[in-house]
């Protein structure tokens, strides 16, 4: 089916998607409607052979429901990214330029590689082949059937595998139905997990949950109530510095000393208890970040009784430093 043939067969569902888009950039209607096509055709490739003819009511409210799943501003931003419109990549660049920077370092444990990692992924992303003449974006493989964050973690993923495949098992992918399964495993949230998957993802869970647990009964009373007032009781570091009779400076200085302790210390559990190597350790922590309901604030509460904590005088804890 050509672009021209699905935007007239399936104009009503077309347009009720591109209405959805907040920023077209200069994504015309025929471009979207083409990447539109280029997702529908991986999922709902029967309704799209080449002599299917006119779709029933069915197919045509699977399409609508097809659509309507889609990460639909994402698949334009990436689509505008792959024409190569400059206010799309300067907000691409605004907005995921940390975060690409953050994946990489999970999986370097270094920060010069990790830069080295975030910026050959933005050259991949850009297009650094040529196909006749013309440039190759790897996002024209984004679909927007998952998040483009979810997308990018497999993207970093992929290039630092291929960084090393003189020692790996790892080769290029260029395909979209492989960049789709790389995405789907990196950020573990298909739609239909596999067993494997599911495995992994309530292993993570269970250990992270036990880590943290454990981590947070083991800080001191200052510690619990710093992270309390800043983070639950919704407190400026200015008031929180007057509590402990501190200036704010002060109090910036010891959240952040806690939330290092914090990670250093679930990271020795996850390895000392769960016998997690440095790679499981990193997505564990990483899947906690993203998608984990943990309540840091119940394990402050079963870790000591909040009316008794604000009654102590803070200064007894402010002694402890």
């Amino acid at each position: 089916m050509t672009v021209e043939e699905f935007h007239k067969l399936f104009q009503q569902e077309i347009v009720a998607t591109l209405e959805r888009i907040k920023t077209r950039y200069s994504v015309s209607d025929a471009a979207m409607a083409a990447a539109l096509l280029a997702s529908a055709k991986k999922y709902l490739s029967p309704i799209f052979a080449a002599d299917h003819g006119e779709p029933s009511a069915e197919e045509r409210q699977a399409v609508a429901d097809y659509f309507a799943s889609l990460n639909c501003d994402e698949l334009c931003l990436a689509t505008a990214c792959a024409k190569g419109d400059d206010q799309a990549w300067e907000d691409f660049f605004k907005d995921y330029r940390g975060y690409l920077i953050n994946i990489s370092r999970t999986m370097t444990q270094d920060g010069g590689a990790a830069e080295q990692l975030a910026d050959s992924t933005f050259a991949e992303l850009y297009g650094v082949r040529e196909v006749e003449g013309t440039r190759v974006s790897k996002f024209t493989f984004y679909s927007g059937r998952g998040s483009l964050r979810g997308w990018l973690r497999a993207v970093v993923f992929q290039l630092s595998a291929d960084s090393h495949r003189q020692t790996s098992r790892y080769v290029q992918t260029e395909e979209p139905e492989d960049m789709e399964r790389l995405a789907h495993a990196a950020e573990l949230q298909q739609a239909t997990p596999t067993t494997e998957i599911t495995f992994i993802r309530e292993r993570y869970r269970t250990a992270v949950t036990e880590a943290l647990r454990n981590t947070i009964a083991a800080l001191d009373e200052r510690e619990r109530l710093l992270l309390a007032y800043y983070y639950y009781d919704d407190l400026t570091l200015k008031e929180i510095g007057q509590m402990f009779a501190v200036h704010e400076a002060t109090v910036s200085r010891w959240i952040t000393k806690v939330q290092k302790r914090i990670r250093k210390l679930v990271e020795k559990s996850l390895a000392r208890d769960h016998n997690f190597n440095r790679q499981e350790v990193n997505e564990a922590i990483a899947l906690a970040a993203e998608e984990m309901d943990i309540s840091v604030q119940e394990y402050l509460y079963e870790s000591a009784d909040r009316k008794t904590d604000k009654a102590a005088s803070p200064g007894d804890a402010v002694a402890q430093n």
